[in-house]
């Protein structure tokens, strides 16, 4: 085979063919019609590899296969300049890529989602699934541990045997288990550089203004999301790991209750500056769009504003086709451990963003603090909420209510009828903050409106009786580092929210489980209740924290009331004389 510059391939008839193309250059390959069928998948890691600088990739194209122009031929050619989407790293089959490119015109609801919501998703809503997913819940976090780790091990330089030393299985290396180890470990190292193979060019795709039709953004947004979910889950890796009772779910490091009483005494006394709006409003970017089900989606980015993260905040921005520049908008956060859009099914874009949008709705969902892109090297998503109880508790409660008050300006900015903030679980949680603590913030800032899902108070005693904790051994690391109910009773003004709520207690909507131990029933409504909001504005199913979340999938009921409470307070406002 003659030498190839850079930019350029070659094909022959037979064996593989080798070119050069920059990171993230679209270029098309075919085969021979009678060797379409024969020839096997473009494997990401065995068939390119970095060359000629960081960026530009070295392609083995599969025997018979030609790399063309847009003109066609068999003879070596420039490989297409646009810039995009780095497809011959994660193409699944050897077809005419621009054919396929073709089929992806916007985002699609993801099957699992559709078989939940059918008739079979029936068998999924009954008492038996809940106590099957209640059990099931170590064995997940403990999967998602194993990949925060291996992903910190990869980005580190680091080996099989790091990775069983940072999962604290030194103890316990027999020689099946390492050699087991070893090989799981090679095919997650060649996960981890596919994705990020296709991150740097999905970044350079839809951050850096580069010029890449819809289709190619769709598609390769599903890529990304397809790549990043087998390090953030690696079930076909490493996935036997997670069986071991010896690797805990979350690495818990519980700080000293003197440390933390000397350290938080002060915002214990007074805690609406720890929960303070915003001073000003920080710099927002967006990112390019793409169609989904119900209308364009796309992330907004900014720094966050609370001096407990320095870091970056990411949303996801769910627009209705038409209106979008006066509708409401509702901004929602997810519960503890969600992954966000680093894994393909991330349940609240299909059962609260869409259907939203699809009425009429802007919807945000926030990335909390610690979760999704903020995850911490060796944490997975969410751990150190749980990991540094009881404080880091009422940490991920005050940085993420300043970081929505954040977004509330941005909407109301960007043209904004009426605001909410909601959440289910942790985001319910989150949420009931915003809408006790927000009296005292610019009424910019403000919300209009709260839904609170599958929430609770006090959380000092949710922090030992909740069945999460147990389950996870949070409760038992908490009393070994010597918390006691009642020093943990000491926080509460930290990790409660107010008295009363800073917006009317009407405009309150709520959905509880009867049956929830996790944010349990009792805790949750005697907080609806002293704030004073009204018993037809509360859902009660008879489920279990599990359940709720189920039930917000196949039922509408919770959905058609906030947007029924948006769409009253936007047209109240529209009525309403001016303020004199």
């Amino acid at each position: 085979m003659p030498p190839i510059s850079a930019g350029t391939s070659s094909a022959t008839g037979s064996g593989p063919s080798i070119g050069l193309v920059r990171a993230g250059s679209i270029f098309h390959a075919t085969a021979p019609a009678a060797q379409r069928r024969t020839t096997r998948p473009i494997n990401p890691i065995r068939d390119m590899g970095p060359s000629a600088g960081a960026s530009w990739w070295r392609v083995a194209f599969n025997e018979g296969i030609a790399a063309r122009g847009s003109r066609g031929g068999s003879e070596p050619v420039s490989i297409a300049a646009r810039p995009a989407a780095a497809w011959f790293a994660c193409s699944a089959q050897i077809t005419e890529l621009r054919e396929e490119m073709g089929r992806n015109r916007r985002l699609e609801t993801p099957f699992a989602h559709r078989l939940i919501t059918s008739p079979l998703g029936a068998l999924l809503d009954t008492r038996a699934f809940e106590r099957i997913k209640g059990r099931s819940l170590p064995r997940e976090m403990r999967l998602a541990r194993i990949g925060a780790v291996a992903e910190a091990t990869v980005a580190e330089g680091g080996d099989a045997e790091t990775l069983l030393e940072k999962l604290g299985l030194h103890g316990a290396r027999s020689p099946q288990l390492r050699r087991r180890v070893a090989k799981a470990f090679a095919r997650y190292v060649r996960d981890w550089h596919a994705h990020a193979a296709i991150l740097k060019a999905w970044e350079g795709a839809f951050w850096s203004g580069e010029d890449l039709p819809t289709d190619a953004l769709v598609d390769l947004e599903m890529r990304r999301r397809a790549a990043s979910e087998r390090c953030v889950t690696p079930g076909r890796t490493l996935g036997f790991l997670a069986k071991r009772a010896d690797i805990a779910p979350v690495a818990c490091d519980i700080p000293h209750p003197e440390d933390s009483f000397t350290r938080w005494s002060e915002t214990i006394e007074a805690p609406d500056a720890l929960f303070a709006a915003p001073e000003e409003l920080p710099e927002f970017q967006r990112s390019r769009a793409v169609p989904g089900p119900a209308g364009p989606e796309y992330l907004l980015r900014f720094r966050s504003p609370s001096p407990l993260m320095a870091d970056t905040v990411h949303a996801r921005v769910f627009e209705p086709a038409e209106g979008a520049e006066t509708a409401p908008a509702f901004i929602y956060a997810s519960g503890l451990g969600m992954a966000y859009d680093r894994i393909r099914y991330w349940p609240e874009e299909d059962y609260i963003a869409r259907p939203l949008a699809a009425r009429g709705c802007r919807v945000i969902l926030v990335e909390s603090p610690w979760h999704g892109r903020r995850a911490l090297p060796d944490r997975f998503s969410g751990e150190p909420y749980l990991a540094t109880a009881p404080v880091g508790l009422f940490r991920l409660y005050a940085a993420q209510a300043q970081e929505t008050a954040a977004l509330i300006g941005w909407a109301r900015r960007t043209g904004a009828s009426a605001l909410g903030v909601g959440g289910v679980s942790l985001g319910g949680i989150v949420s009931q903050h915003v809408a006790g603590r927000c009296a005292a913030w610019p009424e910019a800032m403000r919300p209009d409106m709260a839904f609170l899902g599958a929430t609770s108070a006090h959380i000092d005693e949710v922090v030992l009786g909740s069945e999460i904790t147990r389950a996870l051994g949070v409760d038992a690391a908490v009393r070994a580092a010597g918390w006691t109910a009642e020093r943990l009773r000491k926080l509460r003004p930290l990790l409660d929210p107010p008295a009363s709520p800073g917006i009317p207690p009407e405009n309150v909507v709520a959905l509880l489980g009867r049956r929830d131990r996790y944010t349990p029933y009792a805790l949750g409504r005697g907080l609806l209740d002293a704030w004073g909001v009204p018993p037809g504005n509360v859902l009660t199913w008879d489920r279990d924290h599990f359940g709720v979340l189920l039930g917000l999938f196949r039922s509408d009921d919770a959905q058609k009331r906030i947007l029924g409470k948006l769409n009253e307070i936007r047209d109240t406002s529209r009525t309403s004389p001016p303020a004199q």
